[in-house]
This record gives structure tokens, C-alpha cells and sequence, in this order.
């Protein structure tokens, strides 16, 4: 038996090799980096890695990563329109946490809980030397590998855990919560999804309208920072930042603005490898819990699941084994 972590990538994920990864250079501008995040199922986009601009074409060697949270963090942070014209370089996270192929599962987990952010280019010394380190001009990418690339893994593995093991409670708002409060609350919590309410009454303006739904609500929608970067790149969003910049933001509601996801609701009970399953579908970002028949509620929370949460709190367990090849 071995532990699903000590797979090698190349093994766990050989579909990454087999599709091209997109990336740009530390010149590129806003515009076009938050558009390959803003463009949805179509084009599904993880992150993005930063090439050094004197490598290009097969020689493209890391020199940092960009993820969604990275271009939220550079908005509230921006006038507009200047926000457009920052560079890949000014926003990007440095720290590349580039691995090789036979690099193994942990290795991308420790690198996913490290930087909380889970892509990682995947490298290839061009030399074939062994013990060249990180960041040599040598070294290029070949691949990029998104927490998603392991849900397959986890989903024919059957990992019996219950989901409500790994869930977490949702923190919701209500629908007049402004697009600043939501962005905000994103970044100083760390999630990528909140819920919508329907009863307006649990606003709470000193707090920025947002609270953990104690089930005097109902649940009506999702929202991501996907859905948030569409809007801002869409006709009517640039039309909001253009007329009153960033501060237009805070006068605009999630509810009447933005594209919702529809829930994809799932039973307490099922597994961890089931949900997996559900999760690879690029147009569920998440699961949300419902209670199974005959079961009485602990509480009123509503909880939800996300592929972080299936691979990262289930990984590292050591009951996770799988049949060595």
C-alpha cells in the first residue's frame, strides 16, 4: 500500500502534460491577465505563470505566479483606470514553488499550503542534470498543475470520509451587499465563494454587511471572484469604474450586478472521492450541504466544500492509500 501523496505528479496527473499552459510576461497589463480569469467555463484559468520575457517559445523559464486573489488584492489597491495598465510584475507572487515531474504530491501540497495558492508551474531541466536547483535558466516550464488537476486522482481513489468531515461553515451576505464589501471580505478572509441571502434583515452596515448564516435565511445563490472579475470586464462593469473609479464599487449591489452560480447542493453523508467527482466539472466551483433524510440538524449553518478542501484536508491523512503501481 502507499499513501496517495507519494505519487509522483507526472502519475498522479499525466493529463497536464497533454494540454498547453498559459502564460505571460512581466509586461503584460491587467487587462489582459484578468480577462483569461473573467472569461469563465470556456476557458477555465487557475492561475497563470509569469515567463521570464528573454525565454519565450519552448524556452520559458518561471519567474512568478498570478491568481485571482493577486488582481482583487491590486484593484482595492488602484485608481482607475490606471488599474488596467499595471504589469504582471507588479502584482505576481515571486515565490514560483516550481516542481519537477517526478516530483511527488506532496511536494505541490507543500507548496499549495505554503503560498495558499494552489497552482505550481511544472519544469523540465533541459540540460538533464539532476541536482540543478530552482530557478536556473535551465529549468522550463512544461506544465502547470491546479489543485482541480488532482480531483480525478482523489474521485477513483474511493476515499470513503463523509464531505461534512472536510466542510466548512458558508459565510454568507446578504443581496444589498455592495461589490466592495464582497471583495473585501474575500481578501481578508481568504475565501473564493460566499453565499447570497434572501432576507435582507441580517445586514449588518458596521461590519460591511456580511455575517456566518445562522439559518434565519435562505441560501438563494453563489458568488465567486470569477464572477466579480467578468462583471468588472464586462460593458456595464468598466462603464461603473469608468464614471465614479473604484469607489463606484461600494454603491452597486452583488444582487442586482453580478452573474450568480447556481448551488449544487450535495448530501452530507457522501464521500469524499464522490464529491471529487462532482468538483472536476469546471462549472461547480463548489458543493453546498444539505442534510440527509432523518437526520437532525446540529445547527443552522449552511457548509460548503471546495476542491481545497477535498484534496488538501484529505491528503494528508494517513488512511488515504492506494495500491502502489
Amino acid at each position: 500500500m502507499k499513501h496517495i501523496s507519494h505519487i509522483k505528479i507526472k502519475n498522479a496527473a499525466p493529463h497536464i502534460f497533454t494540454r498547453p499552459f498559459l502564460f505571460v510576461e512581466p509586461n503584460t497589463p491587467m487587462l489582459q491577465i484578468a480577462t483569461f480569469f473573467a472569461i469563465g467555463p470556456q476557458i477555465y484559468v487557475d492561475g497563470l505563470i509569469v515567463v521570464s520575457e528573454n525565454d519565450k517559445g519552448q524556452g520559458t523559464r518561471p519567474v512568478g505566479r498570478i491568481g485571482c486573489k493577486h488582481i482583487i488584492s491590486s484593484l482595492l489597491d488602484s485608481d482607475y483606470p490606471d488599474w488596467l495598465e499595471t504589469k504582471a510584475s507588479q502584482i505576481m507572487d515571486r515565490t514560483v514553488g516550481a516542481l519537477e515531474m517526478d516530483s511527488t504530491l506532496s511536494s505541490a501540497l507543500e507548496v499549495f499550503d505554503k503560498t495558499r495558492f494552489a497552482f505550481v508551474p511544472i519544469v523540465v531541466n533541459r540540460d538533464n542534470e539532476r541536482n540543478m536547483e530552482i530557478g536556473s535558466s535551465s529549468l522550463v516550464v512544461v506544465a502547470a498543475l491546479a489543485i482541480r488537476d488532482i480531483l480525478p486522482l482523489v474521485a477513483k481513489t474511493n476515499i470513503t470520509i463523509p464531505i461534512k468531515q472536510i466542510s466548512s461553515p458558508l459565510l454568507s451576505v446578504d443581496g444589498n451587499t455592495s461589490i466592495t464589501n464582497a471583495l473585501n471580505l474575500m481578501i481578508d478572509t481568504g475565501i473564493r465563494n460566499i453565499g447570497i441571502n434572501e432576507d435582507v434583515s441580517i445586514r449588518d452596515d458596521a461590519s460591511g454587511s456580511f455575517t456566518e448564516d445562522g439559518g434565519k435565511s435562505k441560501l438563494l445563490r453563489i458568488i465567486n471572484d470569477r464572477k466579480i472579475l467578468e462583471f468588472l470586464l464586462s460593458h456595464n462593469g468598466r462603464e461603473v469604474l469608468g464614471n465614479n473609479g473604484i469607489v463606484g464599487l461600494g454603491n452597486i449591489s452583488i444582487i442586482n450586478h453580478l452573474d450568480m452560480i447556481s448551488m449544487a447542493q450535495v448530501k452530507s453523508d457522501a464521500t469524499v472521492s464522490e464529491a471529487a467527482g462532482l468538483l472536476m466539472d469546471v462549472r461547480t466551483p463548489c458543493l453546498i450541504l444539505e442534510g440527509n433524510k432523518g437526520e437532525e440538524e446540529e445547527d443552522n449553518d449552511h457548509y460548503i466544500v471546495t476542491p481545497w478542501d477535498v484534496v488538501m484536508k484529505t491528503l494528508k491523512s494517513e488512511s488515504t492509500k492506494i495500491i502502489a503501481n
